[in-house]
């Protein structure tokens, strides 16, 4: 017994972080209950890797980033119990058959986005008997004609948007026929409904095909998806739905088919979803509703036809619908009357925003008891009637961006039976010709958002989180910084002021110090320019000051360059006496001739000076108080002053008098 426990213990995992991460910072690692979370980033994280795996480290998750790698060899994590893989934003190109060898009971989650993968790695996955999500989004995957997810029973979550695939085999996904439940095909070039590809997957509950170039939905193409919830059809150029394409489908939800190119809906292409509780319709050319549009959906809930092109809305073309939220803005309604909703009696939302509605009639919502909120933002309402918008005691009418907010007794909200006119509204329609009549303007389609490229990276974030190191990174189009930009981008602000000095004070020196000073102006063009360094001012402080510098004038007998209004006690008039401006023009360059001799008692003699002006009363307090502390070319001699002297300053006409004696204020 004692030699089977000694046998065991070299096989047991750590499932705590070890003192490898301690002295380094490629890789950060924490700890969980059921294993620890290491994140790499950076060239030295695979040589982390490669000492873990002496350790036979107890992994939950293993994060593997912006390291440049490009194969992945056999047993490539040998020794290492990892449950989830994560090797985002390399290079790789090709995965061994044999790379996951040793993983085949413990891999739950694997991804291998943004690489440039041609092709699914179906070797390398195959008898991956414990792995249920697969990411293979952003790499340049092509057309799939052949099975390519095999032995992976237990696989649920497939995402393999944002690649090249164009066609898909009707054999594709039999390796996971039955249990795939997720599966993205967003943002590829699919000009068809795959329709042979995922048919009959009894176990497919969301279906992403949204940016793609589908241009029909046709006859049979959503068929024997029995746990289909979820359809997302955004974003491509459909025009036509048969109203057969739904057959045994009972539990589709959810229906996206916004920014497409419907202009009509077939009567009964609606009427097969009727299980669907949210349609959304936004974004298409839909011009009429009638009773026939939403016939039968007894379960709609959320509807959007925002931004279409409607005009009218039949009488009654909402009734029997359980609808709670309708969404109707940027559309071309020019009014609305009790028929226009009838029948919505569960209706507790409406937006009307951006329509050229001039006329409500009265009782229009006062039969919709549970609705509480009605937009009508930035219409044509000049007025409305009486009991136009009358409903329940807790009906909110929103009403900003209309004509009437203009007028004296407009207001912006309606709330129950309260009228409340807002003041912080910026009311920008008052500043139009709103009292004019203008014209109807449609189509009111606002443009379509364009979905965001998922694999578009950030290239100064991935300048931050690669370490300087890397030779080389990932960057946007248009934004490409070179490794000496990225080496000076974690420079400090310091350095960086030094080498700008350098690039003044010595242009013509070797090599190496005009590529610094290229390093920093290019540098300089991706962040907030530097203040240029005053060299005339540095070398000018760097030396002893002359007693003719104007800069010390209040510290001496010699005050050159500033005007004073002195008011003398023997004459009443006032004199204000100014240094011409030839005076002014003494440099600093004559500091050494202009400076003052040294005498035994270490102490400066000033020169003296050609006409007695008076300093500041203040200035010369300050002096006193300073004496002590003040270097000895800074000291001034007193011994020349009257203690009994008065002196003023005036600055603007306000006259300051001081007194040795004590201190009286004019």
């Amino acid at each position: 017994m004692r030699w089977l426990t000694f046998f065991l213990l070299p096989c047991a995992s750590l499932t705590y972080c070890p003192e490898l991460f301690k002295n380094q910072t490629a890789c950060s690692c924490f700890d969980n209950l059921d294993g620890s979370v290491v994140r790499c980033s950076g060239q030295e994280g695979p040589m982390v890797v490669e000492q873990m795996k002496k350790l036979y480290f107890e992994i939950r998750e293993l994060t593997l980033e912006n390291a440049n790698i490009v194969e992945i060899g056999p047993r490539a994590f040998k020794n290492l119990r990892i449950k989830r893989l994560i090797l985002d934003k390399n290079r790789i190109k090709a995965i061994h058959k044999d790379a996951l060898r040793g993983l085949e009971n413990i891999l739950q989650e694997l991804s291998l986005a943004q690489n440039k993968l041609t092709e699914v790695p179906s070797d390398a996955l195959s008898g991956m008997r414990a792995l249920s999500v697969l990411s293979l989004k952003c790499n340049k995957i092509s057309n799939l004609t052949r099975p390519v997810f095999r032995n992976l029973n237990s696989l649920i979550d497939v995402n393999l948007s944002c690649n090249e695939v164009c066609e898909l085999s009707s054999d594709v996904f039999d390796g996971v026929r039955n249990n795939l439940q997720n599966l993205i095909l967003d943002m590829n070039c699919l000009k068809a409904f795959p329709a042979g590809a995922v048919k009959n997957m009894d176990a497919l509950i969301a279906l992403h095909l949204k940016g793609n170039q589908i241009s029909i939905i046709g006859n049979e193409d959503l068929s024997n998806l029995t746990s289909l919830a979820m359809l997302s059809l955004s974003n491509n150029n459909i025009s036509f739905i048969h109203p057969s394409a739904l057959q045994n489908t009972p539990n589709l939800r959810y229906l996206y088919l916004a920014g497409n190119n419907i202009h009509s809906l077939p009567t009964g292409a609606m009427t097969q979803f009727k299980q669907a509780q949210v349609l959304d319709l936004a974004f298409n050319h839909l011009a009429e509703i009638n009773e026939e549009t939403f016939a039968g959906l007894e379960s709609l809930q959320h509807l959007n036809l925002e931004s279409n092109n409607i005009h009218t809305i039949a009488s009654g073309a909402f009734a029997g619908i359980p609808l709670l939220l309708l969404w109707l803005p940027n559309n071309c309604l020019s009014s609305i009357t009790p028929a226009t909703f009838q029948g919505a009696l569960f209706l507790r939302q409406l937006s009307l925003a951006n329509n050229n509605i001039k006329d409500i009639q009265p009782l229009s919502f006062n039969h919709l008891a549970n609705l509480h909120t009605v937009d009508l933002a930035s219409n044509k309402i000049h007025s409305l009637p009486q009991g136009a918008i009358q409903g329940s005691d807790h009906l909110t009418v929103r009403l900003q961006e209309n004509p009437m907010v203009c007028l004296q007794d407009g207001f912006h909200v309606m709330n129950g039976n309260q009228a409340i006119n807002l003041t912080t509204e910026p009311n920008n329609i008052c500043k139009t010709k709103w009292n004019q009549e203008s014209h109807e303007v449609c189509l009111k389609v606002s443009a379509n958002p364009i979905a965001p490229q998922c694999c578009e990276r950030n290239a100064m974030a991935s300048a931050i989180t690669t370490s300087a190191a890397t030779p080389t990174t990932t960057f946007k189009e248009g934004d490409e910084l070179d490794g000496e930009q990225i080496i000076k981008a974690i420079n400090s602000e310091e350095e960086e002021e030094n080498v700008q000095i350098l690039s003044l004070e010595h242009r013509s020196e070797e090599d190496n110090t005009a590529e610094t000073t290229k390093l920093s102006s290019s540098y300089q063009t991706s962040r907030a320019p530097t203040k240029t360094v005053n060299m005339d001012r540095f070398w000018r402080l760097s030396h002893q000051p002359s007693t003719e510098s104007s800069r010390l004038q209040h510290r001496s007998e010699t005050t050159l360059g500033y005007r004073y209004t002195v008011k003398d006690s023997r004459q009443s008039q006032q004199t204000t006496r100014s240094i011409p401006g030839k005076e002014l023009q003494k440099d600093e360059e004559q500091m050494d001739e202009s400076n003052s001799e040294h005498v035994n008692d270490g102490k400066v003699r000033l020169r003296a000076a050609k006409k007695f002006r008076y300093v500041p009363a203040r200035i010369h307090e300050r002096q006193k108080m300073l004496a002590n502390m003040m270097p000895p070319w800074l000291l001034t001699s007193t011994a020349n002053r009257n203690v009994d002297e008065r002196r003023e300053f005036s600055k603007d006409d306000e006259v300051e008098t001081v007194n040795r004696g004590r201190e009286v204020m004019h």
